[in-house]
């Protein structure tokens, strides 16, 4: 995936971080593209030192005041790791001692309905462009439809997907794990036909990118990223929501219409989120439950059991 370069005075010590986090196992896509951020912020303000002082952090804590919350945090937190990891490197390099801002306490989350999914896939198609609005209703489809994380997604290769088998190869997950996904019928049958449009460009071959741009490269999360909040506030989806809705939240939906699915077939839900955290690449179940939010729809599902369980019993007694 490519990503906008570092350009401030501190650009080599960035890359070199960047590289170091890759040895650790960490993909960290994320983490790189918000510590550009830091790094536009450094070459703005003509920051021209080869360690960071306390006066330039500071004024970049202050700069993201206008953001939520969660935003800064998330920000200020890749610096803090940045500048922890260059006083190793400079010592007398200021480091980032607390985060004043402190995450909400309501999770991060919104829960796309069935209908809203619709809804996005089908703007997602009538995006300007055919070749982008196929790419991008695919896309969206099938990050809704598995679960995975949007840069495994763009990272897919024309040989990573085999329909015959009904799976795709995440080669790289968070961590550098790879994992195989098992595909539902319906997405095997929607892979298929975007796969047949996608082969009549290029470029082509079994390492080609499997969602590509109007140029043919492959797609870039920003463009992702931008084209999906567009389609949002067109069919306003999210409005008067407590938190906006995200990319990411897709995610987030999987895992939960996979808990409420179970809970509505009666099956034993413990014994399946294993299942859940190997299809989600996740390490650690822990990690998999955080994904678990009770819905109302769920909360319904469980209450028609315990209202059907009762009455099965009360009969049974009066029998």
């Amino acid at each position: 995936m490519s990503y906008r370069p570092f350009t401030s005075i501190l650009a080599k010590d960035m890359n070199e971080f960047v590289t170091y986090k890759h040895a650790q196992g960490d993909e960290y896509d994320s983490g790189q593209r918000v510590l550009w951020y830091f790094d536009n912020f450094l070459l703005k303000n003509g920051y021209d030192r080869p360690d960071l002082t306390h006066d330039i952090l500071a004024r970049y804590a202050a700069a993201q005041r206008h953001l939520s919350k969660n935003t800064q945090y998330g920000r200020l937190a890749v610096s803090r790791v940045f500048a922890r990891w260059l006083s190793r490197l400079i010592p007398g390099s200021a480091i980032i001692e607390d985060i004043a801002v402190k995450r909400p306490a309501l999770p991060r989350y919104y829960l796309y309905s069935s209908d809203e999914i619709m809804a996005i896939i089908q703007a997602a198609r009538q995006v300007k462009g055919d070749q982008m609005g196929s790419c991008l209703a695919t896309l969206i489809g099938l990050l809704y439809a598995t679960g995975l994380r949007i840069g495994e997604a763009l990272a897919l290769n024309v040989d990573d997907i085999d329909l015959a088998m009904g799976r795709l190869t995440v080669k790289r997950g968070k961590l550098g794990k790879a994992r195989n996904v098992v595909l539902s019928a319906t997405t095997v049958v929607a892979l298929g036909k975007y796969l047949d449009f996608r082969f009549e460009r290029r470029p082509t071959g079994k390492e080609a990118p499997i969602f590509i741009n109007r140029h043919g490269k492959r797609l870039k999360y920003e463009c992702v990223s931008q084209a999906f909040r567009s389609i949002l506030r067109s069919r306003k989806i999210g409005v008067g929501a407590l938190l906006a809705p995200r990319l990411h939240d897709l995610r987030h939906t999987y895992a939960c219409d996979c808990l409420r699915k179970w809970y509505a077939e009666g099956v034993d839900v413990n014994a399946r989120l294993p299942i859940l955290a190997t299809a989600m690449g996740h390490v650690h179940i822990n990690n998999t439950q955080l994904y678990l939010h009770v819905t109302a729809q769920l909360l319904q599902v469980a209450a028609d059991r315990f209202h059907e369980t009762f009455n099965n019993n009360c009969k049974g007694k009066n029998q």
